[in-house]
């Protein structure tokens, strides 16, 4: 199967290629398109099953021009699509965000399920999404559009990681303040993202899908498995943990504490289990 990744030298692309030449179940072929270049569309892209699309413009702090996010996450993959589907591909799968659904993190119950509207708040997560509407326009019969919203993708080498951070954060305190447990965060290894996606390929897979590790986990339970990983002997504190809640006013509280994960039902893949990487392994893996 050959498969061409628009998205050259990104962290999730070289994930996904370097994941399928190693599949046992199928021989793929993966080669990258860099859409940084104008002359990508001098391509030729016949022959290929299946082009994924993982470019784009994540938040940036630096850009707030709407029109910038548009073109690289909107325009850009519709037009990739397009040369796709006029070359006779069969698939196309696009990597979208978990941000399309607009719902930030909560110190309160906040799960992400089917009957979640859809209200993009930012213009990443806005451009997003009207690249999904745009390109489930062009699928018919023959041009399958597969959409992938991951949440928080973690990983050794990952920069800006959401384990990373959490890593960096509990480095620096003496304890670890107990609040907040039963507020759960989605994230997922990139093992895990990359045999999702190889699954929906060789499965012919179309669709929405929202794919996370084998549990949402929250801020207390990461810090204190990043402890472990790190052989950092640091105890929890529920009378630090009071203090964080009478802060809970504060966006850095929030930011720390709070969540926003996907239901297991929304998660689930009927056809194979993509959780190849256990959360607790995939931490290991992650910080070692």
């Amino acid at each position: 199967m050959k498969i061409l990744i628009s998205g050259k030298d990104s962290y999730i692309g070289n994930h996904i290629a370097d994941w399928l030449r190693l599949s046992i179940d199928e021989t793929f072929v993966v080669d990258f398109l860099d859409v940084r270049e104008p002359n990508w569309i001098d391509k030729d892209f016949l022959g290929y099953d299946t082009v994924i699309h993982v470019a784009g413009i994540v938040h940036r702090k630096d850009i707030t021009d709407a029109a910038i996010y548009e073109k690289v996450n909107t325009t850009l993959p519709v037009e990739v699509a397009t040369r796709a589907k006029q070359s006779g591909v069969r698939q196309f799968v696009f990597l979208s965000t978990m941000a399309v659904y607009g719902i930030g993190k909560k110190l309160s119950n906040n799960i992400i399920d089917q009957s979640t509207p859809i209200n993009p708040k930012s213009l990443y997560g806005q451009s997003k999404y009207n690249a999904e509407n745009l390109l489930k326009e062009l699928e018919d019969d023959s041009f399958l559009i597969t959409i992938v919203r991951p949440p928080n993708v973690y990983g050794k080498g990952c920069k800006g990681g959401y384990i990373t951070g959490y890593s960096n954060i509990v480095s620096k305190l003496p304890i670890i303040p107990d609040a907040y447990g039963d507020i759960k965060q989605s994230v997922i290894y990139i093992d895990n993202l990359c045999e999702i996606i190889r699954l929906l390929i060789i499965n012919r897979s179309s669709g929405i899908f929202t794919p996370q590790d084998d549990k949402a986990v929250s801020a207390v339970e990461l810090m204190t498995e990043i402890c472990k990983v790190n052989g950092l002997h640091k105890k929890k504190s529920k009378i630090a943990g009071v203090i964080v809640r009478l802060l809970s006013f504060l966006s850095l509280a929030v930011k720390g504490y709070g969540g926003v994960a996907y239901s297991k039902k929304v998660s689930a893949y009927p056809n194979g289990n993509y959780v190849k990487v256990p959360f607790n392994e995939a931490i290991k893996r992650t910080l070692q």
